[in-house]
């Protein structure tokens, strides 16, 4: 019985160390991602991407260039036995016309070798000879030349036999060059596209490095220091400096737009986990609304003044499911406090976020002191160009993401 309890004893406190180490670990994270030096760490990532990313390029780029001359090398590769391969069979013809002009005189010889008309033309021939010493030279000529021409004519025919030889071996190399550029031109596609990919995923670093620069800049001009905390030991005035996505998982299902017979003010985020998305700040602010609209939809605003450009913000989130525990209006909240999940209350068609980031503060100024004013100022503000996604890096189109 004493072994069992002690058993029992020990899971639980292997399980409460679990439960320690994981809360710690995620409470020296959350220290971390409101330091300075949180935020230049990830300036040096993105930069140290950026620079990989250069290189892949450029090696992308090297290879195509090779793969390139390749195809040119092969193709004047191709040419040149094309030339060798017409004057290989025009040495061909040449030499059958001669095998044949030499089976001609050897046949004329062989003729004057047979007996015609009851003489033995060659005897005469020879007998026609003024000394011994010339019928010898005369009968050695004669042998002499049928030897010279049979020479000739297995000489000729080894060339034609070489040449055809040769070309075979023509032929099946350029098989070879056909089929060695058809896979150069097949991987010259792939590696544009890998370029372009690369070059697409370089302009949301550059985003990305752009984004962290200024937000390092800005702090450090507050009077930051890398392990200081944001908000704590420096940049005390609330402000904030750089927006991010409202969800850890999403994607995109309607963009902001504007048309003279109506406006959507906001982007719409569906997210694979539906209502169990959390809803997060897109950055500190300040609570200044909760409430139910007019279709019974969950909505909440939060003010946020930007340290970069100096301009307050309103975000107003729209259609969750319930609210986090403890939200009252008023309150100071970060970035990283969930203050609700993603739903379909209200008039939605499916469970969604309608986020809007509107450049005034909600009923609290000039442009924004009603609602109608806070619609009118937003729906000129979109006519004119304003969107969501120059403040918040969403993926392009409706691809998904997996962090904030």
């Amino acid at each position: 019985m004493m072994k069992k309890i002690a058993k029992i004893t020990t899971c639980f406190l292997i399980i409460g160390l679990l439960f320690v180490s994981i809360f710690s670990g995620a409470s020296v994270e959350a220290a971390n991602n409101q330091t300075l030096g949180y935020y230049e760490q990830k300036l040096a990532q993105y930069k140290k991407e950026a620079e990989e990313n250069a290189n892949a390029i450029n090696l992308t780029q090297s290879q195509i260039n090779n793969a390139n001359q390749e195809i040119a090398r092969l193709r004047n590769e191709t040419t040149t036995l094309t030339n060798e391969v017409k004057e290989l069979t025009e040495e061909i013809e040449k030499c059958e016309q001669q095998i044949k002009d030499k089976l001609a005189e050897s046949k004329q010889v062989l003729e004057y070798m047979q007996l015609s008309n009851d003489r033995n033309v060659y005897l005469d021939y020879v007998f026609k000879a003024d000394s011994i010493t010339d019928l010898i030279n005369r009968n050695y000529v004669v042998q002499e030349l049928m030897a010279y021409n049979d020479k000739t004519i297995k000489d000729l025919e080894q060339i034609i036999e070489d040449n055809k030889a040769r070309e075979e071996e023509i032929k099946i190399r350029k098989e070879k060059i056909n089929a060695t550029q058809a896979q150069l031109e097949s991987s010259i596609v792939s590696l544009g596209e890998k370029k372009e990919s690369l070059q697409t995923g370089g302009v949301d670093i550059k985003a990305q490095i752009k984004i962290y620069e200024e937000l390092v800049n800005s702090y450090k001009k507050l009077g930051c220091k890398s392990n200081d905390v944001i908000g704590v030991d420096c940049a005390v005035t609330g402000g904030t400096g750089v927006f991010r996505r409202p969800t850890q998982t999403g994607y995109i299902t309607q963009e902001m737009y504007y048309t003279p017979s109506y406006t959507h003010r906001a982007v719409d985020i569906g997210s694979k986990k539906g209502r169990g998305e959390k809803i997060y700040p897109i950055a500190d602010g300040r609570i200044t609304s909760i409430y139910k609209d007019y279709y019974g939809a969950l909505c909440l605003a939060i003010e946020h003044k930007n340290i970069l450009d100096g301009k307050y913000y309103t975000s107003l989130y729209v259609h969750m499911s319930s609210y986090a525990p403890g939200l009252k209006v008023g309150q100071t909240i970060t970035s990283n406090q969930y203050i609700g999940y993603m739903g379909d209350t209200g008039k939605a068609y499916g469970v969604h976020l309608h986020i809007e980031v509107i450049p005034c503060r909600l009923y609290n100024d000039s442009n924004c002191y009603t609602w109608n004013k806070y619609t009118a100022f937003a729906v000129n503000q979109i006519k004119n160009g304003y969107n969501i996604r120059k403040l918040i890096n969403f993926p392009k189109g409706s691809n998904a993401w997996s962090s904030r």
